[in-house]
């Protein structure tokens, strides 16, 4: 009975060893390498992801920079050199002693001649030198030369040098309006003709003149660089007689840098 009951025991015992070694058994060393593969598979996906994300941002900056040039057109620190014609209707004023602004007639005494005239001027090339102290504000050294004489007020062709400035609404945008004030001198002699002389002989005095100037205008700039204008406006003169041109010009400026 006993050697039935130690045989079965035994049996039972073999049995049990023999279910404990068919189960998968991990060891040390097959979880470290679990782990080492883990880590290497993030440290792939960890820079890619990064990556990505970093990449975006510096790809925005330039084109907001750019963006910023394009819509910039003020002038600020800017040299500015602009050239146009000129050209308007002209009246007259004269003084007693002002020079004739018609061929004078033989038959009236010196001040009996034609006070008040009118007629178109002659077309004439404005040259301008600027510097922009602010975007908005542009003083400018300017001369005014005549294409022609003047037959009607016998001088010959106009010459005027001056200064002035131009102040810009909407000044950082390709189209602005500007107000252009400024002051000058007149210093174009007569032409000699024999017929203006006074009753006693003597020929005028065609005195420098003191001009004032205002004018109004758009300027549209294709860049920083260039643009064109229009200008309304008039100029007016005090010592040889008082005269208003009533003038449209039109021109191109340039700027550096």
């Amino acid at each position: 009975m006993k050697a039935a009951f130690f045989a079965s025991s035994s049996i039972a015992g073999l049995l049990l060893c023999g279910a404990a070694l068919a189960q998968p058994q991990t060891t040390p060393e097959s979880s470290s390498a679990e782990d080492v593969k883990l880590d290497e598979d993030s440290a792939k996906e960890g820079p890619a992801a990064s990556g990505a994300g970093d990449a975006k941002e510096p790809a925005a900056a330039p084109k907001a920079d750019a963006a910023d040039g394009e819509d910039r057109f003020g002038h600020a620190l800017q040299f500015g050199l602009r050239a146009g014609l000129t050209g308007g209707y002209r009246v007259i004023f004269r003084y007693d002693k002002s020079p004739f602004c018609r061929t004078p007639d033989p038959l009236k005494s010196d001040k009996d001649q034609q006070k008040f005239c009118g007629g178109g001027a002659p077309l004439a090339l404005d040259l301008a030198l600027s510097f922009g102290l602010l975007d908005f504000i542009e003083p400018y050294a300017w001369a005014r030369f005549g294409l022609a004489g003047e037959s009607a007020t016998n001088t010959k062709a106009l010459k005027a040098f001056g200064v002035g400035a131009r102040i810009y609404t909407m000044s950082d945008s390709r189209f602005k309006i500007f107000v252009e004030p400024g002051v000058g001198m007149e210093v174009e002699g007569g032409a000699g003709n024999p017929a203006w002389r006074f009753s006693n002989g003597t020929l005028p005095d065609y005195k420098t003149d003191f001009l004032f100037h205002l004018g109004v205008g758009p300027q549209y700039d294709f860049a920083r660089a260039v643009g064109v204008y229009v200008n309304a406006g008039l100029t007016t003169g005090v010592l040889r007689y008082t005269h208003t041109e009533l003038e449209l010009s039109g021109g191109v400026q340039v700027r550096v840098p």
